[in-house]
C-alpha cells in the first residue's frame, strides 16, 4: 500500500468551480494495481491552534470520488477507541453550542455560515468575525461546514446536498431562543 500526503487548496467561489478543483486533485492521484492500493491524505485547513482539517481518500465505503473529513483535536471515538471523523450531527452540536451563548453569537454565526454556504473565501469569513473573533470552536465549525458542504456537492452534484445540510443547520439555529 502506498500512502501519499498532500495539501489541497480550493480558491473557487462557486460550487461548479470548487467541485472542478476538488476533482482535479482526485484526477492527479496515481492509479493502483492488482498489487498496490494508494491512499491519500490531503491537508485542507490549519486552524489557529495548529490543529488540522484533513481529507482521506478513498473513503471507507469507496464510492469513487468520495472522501472522509477529519479534524485533529476533534476526534470522536468508537467503543474500541478507534477515531471516527466528525458527522453532520457533531457539526450541528458545535454550532448550537455557540449559538446558545447569546443572540449576537447566534446572528454572527448564522451570517458567517451563510457566507461559507455561498462559497465566500473561508479565510475572509473567519477574519471578519467580531464577536466570535479568536473563537476556536467557531473557526472549526465554519471550516468543517465548508468541507462538509463541498463533500455534499461532490456526492450530490446534480442536486444540492449543500442546500440540504445548510437547511438543517438553519433549522437547528432557528430553534434556539
Amino acid at each position: 500500500m502506498a500512502d501519499y500526503s498532500l495539501n489541497i487548496s480550493i480558491t473557487g467561489t462557486e460550487r461548479t468551480t470548487i467541485r472542478r478543483e476538488v476533482f482535479q486533485y482526485w484526477l492527479d492521484e496515481k492509479p493502483g494495481s492488482l498489487l498496490e492500493r494508494n491512499r491519500y491524505r490531503y491537508s485542507a485547513e490549519i486552524l489557529s491552534d495548529k490543529s488540522e482539517i484533513f481529507l482521506e481518500r478513498p473513503a471507507r465505503l469507496n464510492k469513487g470520488a468520495d472522501f472522509v473529513i477529519n479534524c485533529t483535536n476533534y476526534l470522536r471515538f468508537k467503543t474500541n477507541h478507534n477515531p471516527k471523523p466528525p458527522k453532520h450531527k457533531d457539526l450541528l452540536s458545535e454550532i448550537t453550542a455557540i449559538a446558545k451563548k447569546s443572540q449576537s453569537h447566534k446572528a454572527e454565526l448564522l451570517s458567517a455560515l451563510e457566507k461559507i454556504w455561498q462559497c465566500k473565501p473561508s479565510a475572509t469569513v473567519v477574519q471578519e468575525l467580531s464577536i466570535l473573533e479568536n473563537n476556536l470552536q467557531a473557526e472549526r465549525a465554519l471550516l468543517l461546514a465548508k468541507w462538509m458542504f463541498i463533500e455534499q456537492d461532490v456526492t450530490y452534484w446534480t442536486e444540492s446536498g449543500r442546500y440540504r445540510l445548510f437547511s438543517r443547520i438553519k433549522h437547528e439555529i432557528d430553534k434556539i431562543i
